[in-house]
């Protein structure tokens, strides 16, 4: 791992205004007035199928014998526990496209399975858009990941708690992950809410894991415990891994995605996540054709473009390239990060 500290504070929040517009310009209102048109059969398919695909893995990881199949469910129930995730980040933390209330009851049934708080994860993921690269950025305790034992660490629950929490870092102190404290009267409601269902759903799995402990067990908890944080530490990667501060046009790693990582990651990582960053309300079926018009415009505007997923894997968890920096061409060197702003 390097031997620089992490910054603190990034350079003040980019305004993406300017490139949201020099993209239209340069590809019409029309066009963007396309990308962004809702197909609302396509967002109820995307419910039903998550739920659908991970109901059916559930039961057959609980029906096979363990082997190498048995091992393919297992990782592929990791993803599809993200799917449902990144589905609910589509369509209802950005969209809103049941309404306001429907949303929330959507991102409850799909949020609340992978032991995480919708209306607290709304809410820092709202700001992470809102403050990106700042010291108020939400996502600003992944630069605690500074060490490789950190951030294979990080590939567990108890990892992404620490690190949500601000524990990684001697001296940090954060304010929790999905803490909606002092932001409304029906916030704080629905987050008690979740917090009431969620731990009702936890005492559930005990009679669950009596009647039912290969479908409980097998099926759910331990994809849950495991898999699941393995593939959002996969993710992180392929999100703000690598990024250069001072441009607004690369806030994001620009990993070249194909059919296999769009489908696997819904649409939401690598050129899809920068896309997603400039316009977060542009649905996932229309991603592929957006990442494709805009792809000239953002290699035009200094955006690094990287085509080996497992280069990046190995500059995460092997070499220690500091998390949202440019890495280096080459993937030998370590980049030393940006000097904080005082």
């Amino acid at each position: 791992m390097d031997k620089h500290s992490t910054p603190a504070q990034w350079p003040v929040e980019q305004d993406l205004t300017q490139v949201r517009q020099r993209i239209s310009q340069a590809l019409g209102r029309d066009t963007i007035a396309a990308l962004h048109r809702p197909r609302p059969w396509l967002d109820g398919l995307a419910v039903i199928t998550g739920l659908g695909l991970f109901g059916l893995n559930l039961h057959a990881l609980a029906s096979l014998p363990v082997g190498p199949l048995w091992g393919l469910l297992f990782v592929l129930q990791g993803f599809l526990l993200q799917l449902l995730g990144l589905v609910s980040h589509d369509l209802f933390v950005h969209r809103r496209v049941w309404g306001a209330r429907g949303s929330w009851l959507g991102s409850v049934l799909l949020t609340l399975p992978r032991l995480s708080l919708p209306t607290g994860y709304e809410q820092a993921h709202l700001a992470h858009h809102r403050y990106i690269g700042t010291a108020q950025d939400t996502e600003a305790y992944k630069q605690q990941l500074d060490s490789r034992a950190k951030r294979w660490l990080f590939a567990s629950l108890l990892g992404i708690k620490l690190a949500q929490a601000g524990k990684l870092k001697a001296g940090e102190s954060l304010k929790g992950y999905h803490d909606v404290s002092g932001q409304g009267a029906l916030i704080e409601r629905h987050a008690r809410i979740e917090k009431w269902l969620l731990r009702g759903g936890l005492l559930a799995l005990l009679p669950l894991a009596w009647y039912f402990p290969a479908h409980t067990l097998l099926g759910y908890a331990l994809p849950v415990l495991v898999m699941g944080p393995v593939v959002n530490s996969l993710r992180i990667v392929i999100e703000h891994a690598e990024a250069n501060p001072e441009n607004p046009w690369h806030w994001s790693t620009c990993y070249r995605t194909g059919p296999v990582t769009r489908l696997l990651f819904f649409w939401d990582s690598g050129d899809c996540h920068v896309v997603h960053h400039i316009f977060p309300r542009l649905p996932f079926y229309h991603m592929g054709r957006a990442v494709e018009l805009m792809r000239p415009l953002l290699l035009a505007h200094g955006v690094v473009e990287r085509r080996s997923y497992l280069a990046l894997l190995k500059g995460w968890f092997i070499d220690g390239h500091v998390h949202r920096s440019l890495w280096p061409r080459n993937g030998s060197a370590t980049v030393s990060p940006t000097p904080s702003i005082s």
